[in-house]
């Protein structure tokens, strides 16, 4: 309800976003490139991605966009100058659907600043930045850090399949990349397929680039391949940029002893003592249950094991 809200008043907004351009534009043309650290958290949909964004917020001083961006697309920065929501940093209520948090202040997948430069379709992996791309995505997180006064962190999962095009341009930037058991991220996706799909053979999240469409009759084995296809995107990743900077976090150890992620962050990126109280979060369930029919968890859990051996 409040997503639907929100674009209800986003279109109702429009006419100041776009008047508020004119003064956005401003704090691009004076922005420097950041200087701070950036940390953007990425991942295949469905490997908890936003829970670890809602963790760092909670404990770390960083900036982030927030769902009031999304009301005002064409000038975010210039929106929380001026109606300046509270900050969520204090929660201990984790909680979002399919990504989308509840409350102006709370974090948002910023898509609709991505978009500038990766592009607007999100089925497709952005291949290169141009050298204006380049210069206004440096523009905006060097805007946005002297706004925030504090080290930037992003959330986008189609970075597991390009972040080293954003890591050539920060030198700076770490790269918290999300992984899961894949025959549990599999049923995770089947059910975010027809929860907000309505039907099973459309892909949810990015899709492989030959099988962008409907997945034909084979939706277990159209969903993972799409989910060995995020894999080799990964390493592929890591290799470029290195495991100093593009880290591989496993969401199931994550969950284990969430503060170990919350500590490698704070001394290996921001350099700075992790905070006592990171130190004490508890452990997250791991959602490791077959919630399907066991049918269909068999035959994910062997089509993964065929197409694994194929590779």
């Amino acid at each position: 309800m409040f997503a639907i809200e929100s674009a209800l008043l986003g279109l109702a907004a429009a006419p100041l976003d776009i008047l508020l351009q004119i003064p956005e534009q401003a704090l691009y043309r004076k922005a420097t490139a950041p200087r701070l650290p950036l940390l953007f958290v990425c991942g295949a949909a469905r490997t908890g991605t936003t829970l670890v964004e809602q963790v760092l917020i909670r404990f770390l001083p960083v900036a982030f966009m927030n769902n009031l961006t999304a009301v005002f697309p064409r000038a975010p920065l210039t929106a929380n100058r001026i109606f300046r929501p509270g900050h969520t940093g204090g929660q201990t209520v984790y909680h979002s659907y399919y990504g989308k948090t509840v409350g102006f202040s709370a974090p948002n997948d910023g898509l609709h600043v991505w978009d500038r430069w990766l592009g607007k379709d999100r089925t497709r992996i952005c291949t290169s930045l141009t050298l204006k791309e380049q210069d206004d995505m440096r523009r905006f997180f060097g805007a946005m850090e002297q706004l925030f006064g504090k080290p930037i962190l992003a959330k986008n999962n189609s970075l597991s399949a390009c972040a080293s095009l954003v890591a050539e341009i920060f030198d700076q930037a770490f790269f918290i990349c999300m992984t899961r058991d894949p025959i549990y991220l599999a049923q995770s996706q089947l059910q975010a397929r027809l929860d907000i799909h309505g039907r099973e053979d459309i892909p949810y999240g990015l899709p492989r680039p030959d099988e962008s469409g409907p997945g034909g009759r084979d939706v277990i084995e159209h969903i993972c391949r799409q989910i060995l296809f995020h894999e080799r995107m990964i390493r592929e990743q890591q290799r470029l940029i290195g495991p100093q900077r593009f880290w591989v976090i496993e969401y199931e150890a994550f969950c284990h002893n969430p503060s170990d992620l919350v500590r490698k962050v704070a001394e290996e990126a921001l350099r700075q003592p992790c905070p006592a109280e990171a130190m004490r979060l508890p452990p997250f369930e791991a959602s490791t249950r077959v919630r399907i029919e066991p049918e269909r968890f068999r035959q994910i859990a062997d089509t993964m094991a065929r197409l694994a051996r194929q590779q």
